[in-house]
């Protein structure tokens, strides 16, 4: 790539922007160089062709350099613009016009160019990087911004600037982001509704206001919590912490104030889409087969998986395998034991094609595309897996086409390990948890699937009893929650029925013998056994028919009637004789 220009400054910051591009992985460093080569020749002929090169890019502004390349190219016939398309949640490609390369090149070189000549302290400009700033960045996505340019109201901005000095030593990156979303939307409210309030007039009426307008605008539950919260931290911050003149210390956002927030829907991945992607497993990418590998055994959030070193796999004396990771949530090295047999062959599969690759030079198990000294990419990964899912027609039960959220995979490791019954604080630790309440939503989550699951049982369920009459409970007891609840105790229950002796009668006379017992209360989720009983009462008559056992005969004489009664009765939809548990005990008696 050969850059040479009339002015040697101008030249030299050229390269300079060249060179970052480079540096920072937003070029390959390999492969086919001929299409960015091509957009930086074209834009230095352009250059060379002007009649004065100023000292410096900066000495004209972006927008006046844009429109004299863009004249350039139309002039010689090379402008092109191109159409590109981009996936959506739904699964859809939506396309869009692309500005032409060279233009979009020239901006890129431009911003560079800019940044390095600005010696102010970050903190003092109106766009933070936050990597500069000191704060551990996951390399796995895009730089964090903190934009106060869209915050016009002059005060509102340096306000904003002097609390994110203070919060980003107490919170995270993405906390940091989602506050300034925030005040990037107040300020949007006070422009159109207050454009001459000051800071001493923020009182209860207009967070009122801002909570009706953050409404009208058909604003989620969710998004409304989410700006309630950020917004309340950062007046209380600013009052409490700041001491900010003229700004009240009173509490203007209330609790009353949050909405409720719908039933948190299950956000493990549906049967029916975890088969079908097992199925066409084998067609993705390598590199992303391996990592879907690792998030559906292990349970790693996406930005661990993308970070994993080359050296992440180790084990222990006895030679069992461990995964070693870093979790940039709590900042904090992890190692957890690996169990299935297909991470550890696709880890060691990975660790060799990078080594043959690149020798010790690339630190990732698995590196960008782009440049092997940098991470893969959380947000390539999910474009690659979505676009795979919408190839293969992945879809959900309903038959929509299905969109891939990679924390799923997370999530659908924590339900599986639930549902196995392990232990919660094993669960917590394999998962990285910072206390239980987090790992307890995993069980909360399996309790409403499964009440979900009773309240279906128990609008088809009829019991009955030994003579075939239906009995019913009382309705509280029959309520989802309680059986939910008698589910998980297990005491005094049968392993198939229930039992309607009182228990203050003391223990069963009759051990083992429920078959035959006038006690023995079975429903239609008893069925499937029921038949299994009968089945086997006739197979045992029929055998002791052959030996002549005639005890036998007598007692499976006794017990077939009955099972074919009560398979009968539940079969049944028109015998409905119904009885109340209290009506049964009394004949009972």
């Amino acid at each position: 790539m050969h850059v040479s220009l009339q002015a040697p400054a101008f030249q030299t910051e050229i390269k300079y922007a060249l060179y970052t591009k480079f540096e920072s992985g937003r070029w390959k460093t390999d492969g086919n160089l001929s299409p960015m080569c091509r957009d930086v020749k074209t834009i230095v002929e352009w250059l060379n062709q002007l009649p004065l090169l100023p000292g410096s890019l900066l000495q004209k502004p972006a927008d006046q350099w844009e429109m004299s390349l863009q004249s350039y190219l139309v002039q010689t016939g090379h402008y092109r613009r191109r159409t590109g398309r981009i996936l959506h949640a739904d699964q859809t490609y939506v396309e869009r016009w692309e500005e032409d390369s060279r233009i979009r090149l020239l901006r890129q070189i431009y911003t560079i160019v800019a940044q390095a000549y600005d010696e102010r302290e970050e903190t003092e400009k109106d766009v933070w990087h936050l990597g500069k700033l000191g704060l551990a960045i996951n390399p796995s996505r895009p730089e964090p911004l903190l934009n106060f340019l869209p915050i016009v109201q002059p005060w509102l901005r340096q306000l904003a600037k002097d609390f994110m000095r203070y919060n980003m030593s107490i919170r995270s990156p993405a906390d940091c982001l989602a506050k300034v979303q925030t005040l990037r939307a107040f300020s949007r409210f006070l422009t159109t509704h207050h454009p001459t309030l000051s800071i001493a007039e923020i009182d209860r009426a207009l967070i009122v206001s801002f909570l009706n307008d953050l409404k009208a605008q058909g604003k989620t539950s969710h998004r409304i919590m989410t700006h309630l919260v950020h917004l309340r931290a950062f007046l209380e911050g600013c009052a409490y912490h700041l001491n900010v003149a003229g700004l009240t210390k009173a509490r203007l956002i209330l609790e009353s104030d949050f909405p409720k927030l719908p039933q948190a829907q299950p956000r493990d991945l549906p049967a029916e889409v975890l088969g079908q992607l097992r199925d066409h497993l084998e067609t993705l990418p390598t590199t992303v087969l391996r990592m879907v590998v690792i998030l559906l055994e292990v349970g790693l959030r996406i930005s661990e998986v993308c970070t994993l070193a080359l050296s992440c796999l180790v084990h222990d004396d006895r030679n069992e395998w461990y995964l070693r990771f870093y979790q940039w949530k709590t900042k904090q090295e992890h190692v957890i034991p690996l169990v299935d047999e297909a991470v550890v062959t696709a880890i060691q599969a990975q660790q060799q094609e990078i080594r043959d690759q690149w020798g010790e030079s690339c630190q990732y198990l698995f590196p960008s595309s782009l440049s092997h000294l940098h991470p893969f990419q959380a947000g390539t990964f999910a474009r690659i897996l979505n676009e795979w899912a919408r190839d293969k027609q992945i879809c959900d039960q309903s038959g929509k086409l299905y969109h891939f959220q990679s924390h799923q995979f997370r999530h659908t490791v924590g339900m599986q390990l639930i549902n196995e019954d392990v232990p919660l604080d094993v669960i917590s630790r394999l998962l990285g948890h910072g206390s239980l309440s987090m790992t307890q939503r995993y069980a909360q989550k399996r309790a409403a699937k499964l009440r979900a699951e009773l309240e279906r049982a128990s609008r088809k369920r009829k019991t009955v009893n030994a003579v075939g009459q239906v009995v019913t409970g009382d309705a509280s007891a029959n309520d989802p929650d309680a059986q939910l609840l008698r589910k998980g105790i297990r005491g005094q229950t049968l392993p198939v029925g229930g039992c309607g002796r009182l228990i203050v009668l003391g223990g069963c006379p009759h051990a083992n013998t429920c078959l035959t017992c006038t006690y023995w209360l079975t429903s239609t989720d008893d069925l499937p056994a029921l038949k299994s009983f009968h089945q086997r009462a006739v197979r045992l008559k029929q055998r002791a028919t052959e030996v002549g056992n005639q005890l036998v005969i007598e007692q499976q004489e006794r017990i077939i009637p009955g099972l074919s009664l009560r398979i009968k009765s539940l079969e049944d939809p028109h015998m409905d004789s119904r009885l109340s548990i209290e009506e049964l005990l009394t004949g009972l008696r």
